[in-house]
């Protein structure tokens, strides 16, 4: 059932609804439950503010957004967790910081593609200044409701099938990636949109009403506010965490120098903001 003072939702959505509430009680019922500590990467969108706002009130529970000087996802972050009257932490990091986490993690990074790197190494970064050993972060959301550009101009069946594609691949490598890396920092990483229960939800529902409507995650994003998120947050545009954070431009940077200023043998996907 929807938070209170949640805006009412379209009958036509109703049902979904309800399906997708009660997949995320089955999913978010260990965390509001257990006592030990528990972390949220945060970059004040959607995605991980539905998070925060259904853990907020609960003992010991933190959301940390990290990003170099000037970072707009730390501006975004930070309005968002007022909003939803969530804990909340900046975590500012330096070019040597930077430098001395990517070289420390060089195997595992090494492993990435050129492009995948620096979503692995902002995620590292996020990791490396988390208080909590549990951390939560809001993957999955993006492949189960559609919210990557490669989406838009696609037909249902062409979007179901990469669709399908980017969740393998997640599920598959990315994730495993990820919380490899979170474990040599110390950490465990948990992506509670990827939950068996949630997944089956989300995977349930028709293709077309997953569609870009040409706004990404429409569905996720109506979702969100019938739950109680508010509208500015629920609303906001995606952003990339490599992007958001800037340590894409980072990468980039390095990656520009150690090849005598040819940037070929990197090549970013997305636009930064």
């Amino acid at each position: 059932m929807a938070n209170l003072g949640a805006p009412p939702a379209p009958p036509e959505d109703r049902e979904v609804f309800e399906r997708l509430d009660a997949a995320l009680t089955v999913t978010l019922t260990p965390w509001r439950e257990g006592r030990a500590p528990v972390g949220l990467l945060f970059s004040g969108g959607v995605d991980s503010g539905l998070l925060a706002w259904e853990l907020r009130g609960r003992p010991q529970f933190e959301a940390y957004t990290v990003g170099r000087n000037g970072a707009r996802d730390l501006v975004d972050a930070d309005r968002s967790a007022r909003l939803l009257d969530v804990p909340w932490r900046p975590c500012e990091i330096g070019d040597s910081e930077l430098l001395e986490l990517s070289d420390r993690l060089a195997p595992e990074l090494a492993e990435a593609s050129g492009p995948m790197r620096s979503v692995q190494l902002a995620l590292a970064a996020a990791l490396a200044t988390a208080g909590a050993v549990d951390v939560l972060c809001g993957q999955g959301a993006d492949e189960l409701f559609l919210g990557y550009a490669h989406f838009r101009g696609l037909d249902p069946e062409r979007a179901l099938d990469r669709a399908a594609r980017d969740l393998e691949e997640l599920t598959r490598v990315e994730l495993p990636r990820s919380q490899a890396i979170a474990r040599l920092l110390g950490h465990r990483l948990h992506a509670p949109f990827l939950h068996p229960a949630f997944v089956a939800a989300a995977a349930a529902l028709p293709i077309e009403a997953r569609m870009p409507d040409p706004t990404p995650k429409a569905l996720f994003r109506r979702w969100a506010r019938w739950r109680g998120v508010p509208s500015e947050v629920a609303d906001r545009p995606k952003r990339a965490l490599q992007f958001g954070s800037g340590i894409d431009r980072w990468v980039r940077h390095r990656a520009t120098a150690s090849v005598g200023g040819r940037s070929d043998k990197y090549v970013a996907t997305g636009s930064p903001p």
